[in-house]
């Protein structure tokens, strides 16, 4: 398995998108809100992939900061 790393995109309008790499099942969550912690954002939108039921799991979420939630 390769190593657990997260992929982030931060966008041009200020949005961030990340995705979980190399995580099995439902740990990639684990992941996610970490990042939530570190970056003070929350997921606005999620969704898992195709190897979210796989070997090696993988989700995409689109996160926004705190502000833009706000507004």
């Amino acid at each position: 398995m390769d190593a657990a790393r997260i992929v982030v995109t931060v966008r041009v309008d200020g949005t961030i998108e990340a995705e979980t790499q190399g995580v099995t099942g439902a740990a990639c969550l684990d992941y996610i809100a970490r990042l939530e912690d570190l970056i003070d954002a929350d997921t606005v939108a999620s969704r898992f992939t195709e190897d979210y039921h796989a070997t090696s799991s993988s989700a995409s979420v689109h996160t926004a900061t705190t502000d833009e939630v706000s507004a």
